[in-house]
């Protein structure tokens, strides 16, 4: 069987939970993710997948920062009440970025060191 690997989780599903709020977006994603992983081949497999998690994460967040959160518009809608669309007034913060990052790292930290070269804490 031939494992394929993807470089990016997709959003399935952002819906709250039962009878709850809606998580963060960060939770959201880590949720995701954490339903991804275990679908990869191996340990190796999932540190090189976080590797590239962190740096693609660590890349737009620079971008966001210096084009003071424009390169991350709201993508976003909600529905209104009419049937039509408007954009979602929670776009993304720094904060968001912050979070990810630290929690792909946990991640990858609690599958050791497989000699992958990944430098980041």
């Amino acid at each position: 069987m031939v494992s394929t690997q993807r470089d990016r989780v997709d959003p399935e599903d952002d819906a709250a939970p039962e009878g709850g709020k809606p998580a963060d977006r960060a939770t959201r994603f880590m949720a995701r993710l954490d339903t991804y992983l275990p679908t990869l081949a191996d340990d190796a497999a999932r540190q090189a997948f976080l590797d590239r998690q962190i740096e693609g994460w660590e890349h737009r967040y620079v971008r966001f920062i210096a084009t003071e959160g424009e390169s991350e518009p709201s993508r976003n809608t909600i529905a209104r009440e009419d049937g039509r669309e408007r954009p979602d007034a929670d776009p993304p913060q720094a904060a968001d970025f912050l979070l990810t990052i630290t929690a792909l790292a946990a991640r990858r930290n609690t599958l050791g060191e497989h000699g992958t070269g990944g430098n980041h804490v």
